[in-house]
């Protein structure tokens, strides 16, 4: 059939169309526009309706659950979002490098009352502001830590924590950087995860704190250890707070060397999770971890600022039960130090403290107390000095989202400020020293 003939054909149908929609009239179009026009309705309704039903919503949270750690979902380019328990990261396509970053603060009122002088004194303090990040480079056999804290009395930023971790593979790891001495257990737990507004006097007192160097550690299921050569506390004196090494070069530290060793096993428990902060969730199973540590450090060599070289060992045991809802811990510390001068006698410390907590209603509202006792050995006059403490906690989100008061009673005289423990120095013959601490915290994650 030729090109005439196909069109000759689609000009009569064409008439005859036009011809039979003449004849139909205008309300046979009517008609069918209307009956479209309903089955477009209907189909809009049962849109609608199927948008609407549980089904649905399910499938689009199933989606959403899916991509909520996933920024990007092209088949190149970093990934970035936020993983639970890990906080905001960022991460390469192949996940060779990883940046997890996290936060806390903590905004706190302090009312304390002593003998004298200024027997009286309330204020306000940002105690804590610290941010963070973690994560591994080029391997995830090569992971890092930072943080950064900011100075509550001028804001500055101060390093805290830069460290590696390179894994030796079998439970094996070599680390290196400045972080916490593996010490008073107490201590290297987070600043957030505490039990109380804030450690116990003992614990800021008799702490090795933050150090620079090298360590060896190893883990498995239920036994770790930590070995570590390191530079030690920069100023070794027990009547005031230890001064801590961090930040300073090698030949400011005040010691020649320091040695810190420490060592965990759990007895009961789900994972070494559990024994991350000191509260205890309904959730937990029965927990129990014993721990011991021992740090040794002698002063620097021929030092004219610090010629003496005095000489100091240090020792600590501890234990945490969890039971479901409720916690109780206790750990106890022992000094001893050797000047070397000639006109300064050894001395021998000693102190303990116990505390624990319970949940009224679970996961949300726990009242805690802790008791601390310390024995200055006669150390420039001190006798010992006993501590007690009562308060709660209210977790609005666990520790990401915490409210906690306390007021602490000091029945001896304080010999001085030490850390955040919201105590002052007593005069000689002052005591029963009392302070309120009030605290709000956030937490990411």
């Amino acid at each position: 059939m030729n090109s005439r003939i196909r069109i000759g054909w689609t000009a009569a149908g064409l008439g005859m169309v036009i011809a039979a929609t003449a004849v139909a009239g205008s309300d046979g179009v009517d008609a069918r526009l209307a009956a479209i026009e309903a089955q477009i309705a209907q189909l809009k309704q049962e849109s609608a309706s199927w948008l609407n039903t549980a089904q649905t919503h399910a499938l689009v949270r199933d989606a959403l659950a899916d991509s909520e750690s996933r920024a990007s979902l092209l088949a190149e380019g970093p990934l970035a979002g936020y993983r639970e328990g890990k906080g905001f990261f960022l991460s390469n396509e192949d996940g060779s490098f990883d940046v997890n970053f996290y936060g806390y603060a903590m905004f706190r009122g302090v009312y304390n009352d002593k003998d004298a002088p200024d027997s009286s004194t309330f204020g306000f303090e940002n105690s804590i502001t610290k941010f963070g990040a973690f994560g591994h480079a080029g391997s995830p056999d090569l992971t890092y830590r930072l943080q950064v804290a900011f100075d509550p009395a001028t804001g500055a930023a101060v390093l805290d924590d830069f460290f590696a971790t390179w894994s030796l593979g079998q439970g094996w790891s070599w680390s290196w950087g400045q972080v916490k001495a593996p010490f008073i257990r107490e201590q290297v737990m987070s600043d957030h995860v505490q039990l109380l507004v804030d450690r116990s006097y003992v614990t800021a007192l008799t702490s090795i704190g933050r150090v620079q160097g090298t360590w060896l550690s190893y883990e498995n299921e239920t036994l770790r250890f930590w070995l570590s050569f390191n530079d030690g506390n920069r100023i070794p004196s027990l009547s005031a707070p230890h001064v801590q090494s961090r930040n300073t070069p090698f030949n400011a530290d005040g010691t020649e060397w320091a040695l810190t060793a420490r060592t965990e096993v759990m007895l009961a428990g789900d994972d070494w999770k559990q024994f991350a902060d000191f509260a205890s969730w309904s959730t937990d199973e029965f927990g129990a971890l014993v721990g011991a540590a021992v740090h040794w450090q002698d002063g620097e060599y021929g030092s004219i600022a610090f010629p003496e070289e005095t000489e100091v060992f240090t020792w600590t045991l501890d234990t945490m039960l969890e039971f479901g809802g409720a916690n109780l811990a206790a750990w106890v510390v022992g000094v001893h130090t050797n000047p070397n001068a000639t006109a300064a006698a050894e001395y021998d410390q000693f102190g303990f403290v116990v505390q624990g907590g319970v949940h009224l209603v679970p996961d949300k509202f726990e009242i805690f107390g802790r008791y601390e006792w310390f024995d200055f050995d006669n150390f420039a006059s001190l006798d010992d000095l006993s501590i007690i403490t009562a308060g709660f906690n209210y977790y609005f989100r666990r520790h990401g989202w915490k409210w906690t008061t306390d007021i602490v009673y000091a029945l001896d005289s304080v010999p001085t400020s030490v850390g955040f423990t919201s105590l002052l120095a007593d005069g000689p013959v002052d005591e029963g020293q009392i302070a309120l601490r009030t605290q709000m915290q956030v937490a990411i994650p």
